[in-house]
C-alpha cells in the first residue's frame, strides 16, 4: 500500500461562545450579591458620575435593585452597540486607558470590560436607561432567562434598545439608571443589608477625601435595619495609635507615629514622633520576595526606587485599638468599638481613593499580620486590630493588575515585592510603638500578679488543650505537637533547676511559652483554621528548641581563645567577603594578646557567632544609608586586663550603633531589627551568666576602641 504524504489542506475555524457564557460570566465569576452592586457602583466611578443612589425596595410587591449614576457620562447607541454589548472591549484598558475631562480627571477602575455582567448575579429582568451629551435617553431591555435560552451562541442573542422620544428618567442631565427585578435573593437579613452599607461606605477611603463621588443606599421599609451605624470618624477618633505614612517614587520614607493613651490613665504620657525622607530599611525578604526584585538589588537591606516599578508611589494610614476590657471602657462605647472592629478592621487598599476589593474584608490577612502575632503577641498587631488604608497611584500602579473575579490582585513579581514594602512598613510601626505598648501593659497589669505556680499554670492550660483537642476531634493532627511542647517545657525547667545552671533567671522565656499555650487553647476553643493552629503549636515549639544548646549539659572544657576567634574568621571568610566587610582579629596574628578559658567550646561559638551576625547585619545597613564612601569594617579583639573579673573579647564595628539602651538590648523580645525576634543577645549574655562571666554592651569611649571602631561595643567578660 503506497501511503500519501502529501498534507490535507487544514480547516480554519472561528472558536465558538455558547450563549450560557453570559451566566457563568455574571452569576458565577462574581462572588456575591453585595460584590455585584459593589462591581456596578465602580463602573458608575468609571462613567464620571458625581453620586450614585443605591436603592434596595425589598418589601415592595415587585422587589428590585436599582443603581442610579448622576451627571455620568451616559451612553450613545454607538456606545452601547459597540462597547456595553461587547463582551471584554478594551475600552478601558492600554491605550484606551485615558483620564476623563476636568475637573475629575478618572482613570478608568475597571478594564476586564465583564463588569456589566453582575447584574446577572443580582436578577433574571434588566432595564437600563441612559442618556448621554447631546444624545436622546435610550432604554435597554433584556429578560435573561429568554435571552439565553432562544439563542444557542452569544452571537445569536438579541437585546431590545430603545431610543424614547421623551426622556423617562434624564429630562435635564445625564447618566445611566440600572433597574433589577426578578430578583434571585430577596430574603436579604439585616446583617446582609449592613454588610452591603458597610462595602459601600468603604469604597471610598475613609482616610482620603474624595469629594466629587458619593454613594447613597436606601432600603424603603427597612431603615432601621442600617440607621445605628456610627461613622467611620466616631471610631477612629478612639484609637490608641495612629501612624501616616508616605513613601515617594524616589524611594523616600516619611511616616508620623501618635500614642494617644485614654485620659483616665494619668500616669501614661502620650508620644508622637515624626520622620521625613529617610530609607525604609526592609523585612527579611522570602526566596519569592527577593527574586521579585531586580537582580542588582536584591541584596538591599533598603528600599530602592527600583522596588517600586509598576507600583508607584504608596501612601497609608493605620488607626491601633486595644480590644482589653480596661482599655475599651476607659475610651467608651466599648461594645459598639468591639462590633465595628469585627466587621471593619483589617488593612485596605484604596487606587485614586476608590477601594480595591477584598483586601481587608472578612478573614482577609494579606499582610500575614495575624501569623506575626502568634509569634510575638506582645509586640504585634493582628488584623482585629487595625483600621487601616494603603492608597496607591491608579496611573502609576499599572504592574498591580487586579482579578477578573475582583478578589485581589493577580500575585505577579510587582504584586510580591508592594505587599513585602507594606509589611515592612508596618514593622516600622510594631518598632516604634514597643516603648508605649509595654508602658501601656505595665499599666493594665499594675500590680496584679497570678500567685499560682507556673508549672501548675503550664499543666492546668495542657490538661485544657488536651480536652478541648479532643472535643474537636483533632488529636491526629494537633496531639503530637502538644506532647513535644510539653515534654519541652518540662525538660526546661528541670534543667535551669539543676545544679549545672543554677540561678539563672529565664523567667521571660517561660511567661512567653505559657502565653503561647493559653493562646493555642484559645484558638482551639473558637474553631481557628487548622493552619493557625498549627503555627501557634510550631512557634512553641520553635521557641523551646531554640533555646535547647543553653539547657544542655555541654561539656566544659579548656582551651585558648585564639583556637575559638581563627575558627570563627574562618567559617564566616566567605560572609565578610560577600558583604564587602573588612574583618581584623589582632589576636590571630598574635598582635593582641590570647588568653584560655574553661567553658563548653560549643556554647560560645554560638554566641561570638550571634555577635557577628549583629555587625554584619548593621554594618551593612550603614553602608547602604551612606553609600559608597563607607566601608563596613569588624574587629575581634582581646582585653585581657581591663576588667576586673578576668579577660575579656570584643566584638567591636563601625555601624550606626544601638539604639536601645543596654539594658534593654539585653532583654528578651526587644530589638530594633525589622522582623527580628530580639533573642540573639538575651541568649547570648545567658550563655556567659552559665559560665560565670557576664556579657556587657559598651561604648567606644569607655574602651577607649580605635577611632574605625565608634559603632557598636559587645564585651564577653570572663572569669
Amino acid at each position: 500500500m503506497v501511503q500519501n504524504n502529501k498534507d490535507s489542506k487544514p480547516l480554519i475555524q472561528p472558536f465558538k461562545a455558547n450563549a450560557h457564557l453570559l451566566k457563568l460570566l455574571g452569576d458565577e465569576l462574581i462572588g456575591d450579591d453585595r460584590l455585584a452592586v459593589f462591581e456596578l457602583v465602580k463602573n458608575a466611578y468609571d462613567a464620571n458620575a458625581t453620586s450614585v443612589d443605591v436603592t434596595l425596595n425589598l418589601s415592595s410587591d415587585n422587589p428590585n435593585i436599582i443603581i442610579w449614576d448622576h451627571a455620568g457620562f451616559g451612553m450613545t447607541q454607538d456606545d452601547i452597540l459597540n462597547k456595553w454589548m461587547e463582551i471584554g472591549t478594551n475600552s478601558k484598558r492600554s491605550k484606551n486607558k485615558v483620564r476623563t475631562p476636568a475637573p475629575l480627571n478618572r482613570l478608568p477602575l475597571g478594564e476586564k470590560g465583564v463588569g456589566r455582567l453582575a447584574v446577572h448575579k443580582l436578577g433574571k429582568q434588566l432595564t437600563i436607561n441612559t442618556r448621554a451629551k447631546n444624545s436622546p435617553e435610550h432604554q435597554i431591555t433584556i429578560d435573561w432567562p429568554k435571552l439565553i435560552g432562544e439563542a444557542q451562541y452569544i452571537e445569536d442573542t438579541r437585546v431590545s434598545i430603545t431610543p424614547l422620544d421623551t426622556p423617562k428618567y434624564f429630562v435635564s442631565e445625564t447618566g445611566t439608571r440600572i433597574e433589577i427585578s426578578d430578583l434571585n435573593n430577596t430574603h436579604w437579613t439585616r446583617g446582609d443589608l449592613r454588610r452591603l452599607k458597610r462595602l459601600l461606605t468603604s469604597l471610598i477611603s475613609p482616610f482620603k477625601s474624595v469629594s466629587d463621588f458619593d454613594v447613597k443606599l436606601e432600603v424603603p421599609g427597612r431603615e432601621r435595619d442600617v440607621a445605628d451605624l456610627l461613622e467611620a470618624q466616631d471610631i477612629l477618633d478612639k484609637a490608641l495609635w495612629t501612624y501616616d505614612f508616605i513613601i515617594d517614587e524616589d524611594g523616600q520614607f516619611s511616616s508620623t507615629y501618635a500614642f494617644n493613651p485614654p485620659q483616665t490613665f494619668k500616669e501614661l504620657a502620650s508620644s508622637s514622633l515624626e520622620i521625613k525622607d529617610e530609607k525604609l530599611e526592609l523585612l527579611e525578604p522570602s526566596k519569592e520576595e527577593e527574586l521579585a526584585r531586580e537582580e542588582l538589588i536584591r541584596e538591599s537591606l533598603l528600599l530602592r526606587p527600583e522596588d517600586l516599578k509598576g507600583i508607584g508611589p504608596i501612601s497609608g494610614t493605620f488607626y491601633i485599638f486595644m480590644k482589653s476590657p480596661a482599655v475599651l471602657n476607659a475610651v467608651g462605647s466599648p461594645q459598639l468599638i468591639k462590633e465595628y472592629l469585627k466587621e471593619q478592621s483589617g488593612v485596605r487598599v484604596y487606587r485614586d481613593g476608590i477601594r480595591v476589593f477584598n483586601y481587608g474584608e472578612g478573614k482577609d490577612d494579606w499582610l500575614g499580620l495575624n501569623a506575626g502575632r502568634i509569634n510575638m503577641p506582645g509586640q504585634k498587631i493582628d488584623t482585629g486590630m487595625v483600621i487601616g488604608g494603603i492608597d496607591l497611584n491608579l496611573e502609576d500602579s499599572s504592574g498591580l493588575n487586579e482579578k477578573t473575579n475582583r478578589e485581589g490582585f493577580d500575585e505577579n513579581d510587582t504584586y510580591k515585592r508592594y505587599r513585602w514594602i507594606v509589611a515592612s512598613v508596618v514593622e516600622d510601626f510594631h518598632l516604634k510603638h514597643r516603648k508605649d505598648r509595654e508602658a501601656l501593659d505595665m499599666y493594665l497589669k499594675g500590680d496584679v500578679k497570678d500567685a499560682s505556680p507556673a508549672t501548675t499554670r503550664f499543666a492546668e492550660s495542657i490538661e485544657d488543650i488536651k480536652k478541648t483537642i479532643k472535643k474537636h476531634k483533632l488529636e491526629e493532627e494537633m496531639s503530637s505537637k502538644v506532647a513535644q511542647i510539653e515534654s519541652d517545657y518540662h525538660q526546661m525547667r528541670e534543667v535551669t533547676l539543676s545544679s549545672g545552671i543554677a540561678g539563672i533567671n529565664l523567667a521571660v522565656i517561660f511567661h512567653e511559652v505559657e502565653r503561647g499555650v493559653d493562646d493555642l487553647n484559645e484558638s482551639i476553643r473558637q474553631s481557628d483554621d487548622y493552619d493557625t493552629l498549627l503555627k501557634r503549636a510550631e512557634h512553641l515549639a520553635e521557641l523551646l528548641e531554640g533555646f535547647a544548646p543553653l539547657l544542655r549539659r555541654n561539656e566544659q572544657k579548656t582551651f585558648n581563645i585564639k583556637a575559638l576567634t581563627q575558627k570563627i574568621v574562618k567559617l564566616n571568610q566567605h560572609r565578610f567577603e560577600h558583604h564587602n566587610v573588612a574583618i581584623s582579629c589582632p589576636i590571630n596574628t598574635d598582635e593582641s594578646d590570647s588568653f584560655e578559658v574553661t567553658a563548653p567550646y560549643g556554647l560560645l561559638q554560638a554566641t561570638l557567632t550571634n555577635l557577628i551576625d549583629n555587625s554584619i547585619h548593621w554594618t551593612n545597613l550603614k553602608a547602604e544609608k551612606e553609600g559608597s564612601g563607607f566601608k563596613p569594617a569588624i574587629r575581634i579583639d582581646s582585653l585581657p586586663n581591663w576588667f576586673k573579673e578576668g579577660p575579656a573579647l570584643v566584638v567591636m564595628d563601625n555601624g550606626p550603633g544601638f539604639s536601645l539602651t543596654p539594658e534593654e538590648a539585653i532583654q528578651p523580645f526587644k530589638t530594633s531589627r525589622p522582623g527580628g525576634m530580639g533573642v540573639g543577645l538575651y541568649y547570648s549574655d545567658k550563655v556567659m551568666e552559665t559560665i560565670g562571666g557576664r556579657l556587657q554592651i559598651c561604648s567606644p569611649e569607655d574602651l577607649d576602641l580605635p577611632e574605625a571602631y565608634q559603632g557598636a561595643a559587645v564585651v564577653m567578660i570572663f572569669s
